[in-house]
Order: structure tokens, then C-alpha cells, then sequence
């Protein structure tokens, strides 16, 4: 069966369109493509004529830059920590919360007391529990400070390593 369109058409017609179809068809050359797989993978390019991997440099903020994105987050954490803290505070004065908030300070004081009434031995075992907690703050100081003066550098940096 005839399409009816096809018959109306001239011979120029299927010249003109097998012109058009040939023209219009274009292959990217692989280079490209390469290239382009490479960046949408992170995967390094493979160049065409040495096939050897070229190492596509990914483009990195300026340290000013970066800089200013950390103080402004910063800034803005702290900033809505501060509105976190006022909002939660007018809440907690609402509520009554002080009141909770005071019992729940003196919760550890009242049960030691409660614990030495109970059992009067067990005021040995504070003590003890006390003194052997003094010691373990004085070595921790000791430690952090003959760190300092032993010239310990921790090694911290914001910027990514970079390899090559």
C-alpha cells in the first residue's frame, strides 16, 4: 500500500531530505566525548592520540572566598542559636521551667546527702571517689600543658590536600 503523502512528493523533495539527514547527522569527535564522560564521572580524560590519562583540574574557590562562606555560617549558627536560646528561655519562664530547672541542679546534691544519711559508711567511698577525681583533673592538666610547652602542633587545616 502507498502512503497518499508520498505520492505527492517530487523527486526533490527525497533529494532534499536525504540532503538534510546527512547534513544534520554529526558525530562528536571521541576526545570530546572523553572529555566530557570524564567531568560528568570524575574520571580522568583519556586523551586520544596517547592514551594516557590527562588529569582534569576541578575548579577550586579562592581562599577569601571560602573564607567569608565559613565566618557567614558561622555567623548565622550562632546567630540562630541566640534566637534559639531567647525563644526557649521566654518558653521556660512561661512554663515554670525554672523551677524544674532548679531541682534538677540540686538533684546530685540531694542525693548524696539522701546516700550518706541511708548508709554512713558510703562517706568513705565519696571521699575517695572526690580525691581520686581531683587527681585525674590535675593529670589532665598536667598533660595538656606539657603538650603545649612540648611544642605539639595539631595538625588542622581547612584546605583539601591536594594530589598529584
Amino acid at each position: 500500500m502507498n502512503n497518499p503523502n508520498t505520492q505527492n512528493q517530487h523527486p526533490s523533495d527525497d533529494a532534499l531530505d536525504t540532503l538534510l539527514r546527512v547534513e544534520c547527522h554529526w558525530e562528536a569527535p571521541t576526545e570530546l566525548t572523553n572529555r566530557l564522560l570524564a567531568l560528568a564521572h570524575g574520571a580522568p580524560v583519556l586523551q586520544a592520540a596517547t592514551a594516557t590519562p590527562a588529569v582534569v583540574a576541578r575548579p577550586r574557590p579562592r581562599p577569601w572566598y571560602s573564607q567569608a562562606v565559613l565566618m557567614l555560617t558561622a555567623l548565622a549558627i550562632g546567630l540562630s542559636l541566640a534566637v534559639a536560646w531567647q525563644f526557649y528561655a521566654t518558653l521556660g519562664a512561661q512554663l515554670g521551667l525554672e523551677g524544674y530547672w532548679a531541682q534538677l541542679q540540686a538533684a546530685p546534691a540531694n542525693g548524696l546527702e539522701q546516700l550518706v544519711t541511708t548508709v554512713p559508711a558510703s562517706r568513705y567511698v565519696v571521699a575517695v571517689l572526690s580525691g581520686i577525681s581531683r587527681q585525674l583533673h590535675w593529670l589532665l592538666l598536667a598533660a595538656v600543658l606539657w603538650l603545649a610547652l612540648d611544642g605539639w602542633t595539631p595538625r588542622f587545616s581547612l584546605r583539601r590536600q591536594q594530589t598529584t
